[in-house]
């Protein structure tokens, strides 16, 4: 099995698992998109910023059955960093995102963008929202904040659902914060419902 396909059901099927409440369904779009057949894509040029030196302690945090696959996959990636007016400091060099699925990714998959974000201990990835239902799966550990909410702590292996458009923000604490996130195509009964 390639490790790509190996790493998308584990991780697909811990989204599952413990996805409760609102994030139920999206959890349910989720599966039924990765079993999509792949598509291919012009891959980018794997990219290494000076933050990926912490992708070894966050791959030391991560569940046993996801580290492996994950480091077959991780030298493809072309991490970057995300530009945001008003970042704190230590943003720009702090972090980096890199993309799995989508056309900036390894390959595509039922509509589906997904990817990876890396922040480094003591660094805050700062309050944005954006149209696509997400779910996190987190890989290493960190905080998250939403709209209406406080800073919470899901754990390794837990899940974060940010409804669409909602206000997030999440923070590496004494530990670097990895995380796979999926952003959701539009539904069609999101249209047929007016949302």
């Amino acid at each position: 099995m390639r490790p790509i396909d190996q790493f998308l059901n584990l991780a697909g099927a811990a989204v599952a698992a413990r996805a409760t409440g609102a994030a139920h369904p999206a959890a349910a779009r989720l599966i039924a998109l990765l079993a999509d057949p792949p598509v291919e894509v012009v891959p980018s040029v794997p990219l290494r910023p000076a933050v990926c030196a912490q992708v070894p302690v966050a791959m030391a945090l991560m569940a046993t059955a996801l580290a492996a696959p994950f480091a077959a996959l991780e030298p493809a990636l072309a991490w970057q960093a995300r530009a945001i007016a008003g970042a704190p400091a230590g943003f720009a060099e702090g972090h980096a995102n890199a993309h799995l699925l989508g056309p900036q990714g390894l390959e595509q998959r039922g509509g589906l963008v997904a990817g990876f974000s890396l922040v480094a201990p003591n660094i805050t990835y700062p309050d944005h929202h954006h149209p696509p239902e997400e779910l996190y799966l987190v890989l290493s550990g960190g905080e998250w904040w939403q709209a209406g909410g406080a800073w919470h702590a899901p754990g390794q292996g837990g899940i974060v659902h940010n409804p669409p458009g909602i206000l997030h923000a999440m923070r590496g604490t004494d530990v670097p914060l990895l995380a796979l996130w999926f952003l959701l195509p539009d539904s069609p009964a999101a249209h047929a419902i007016g949302q």
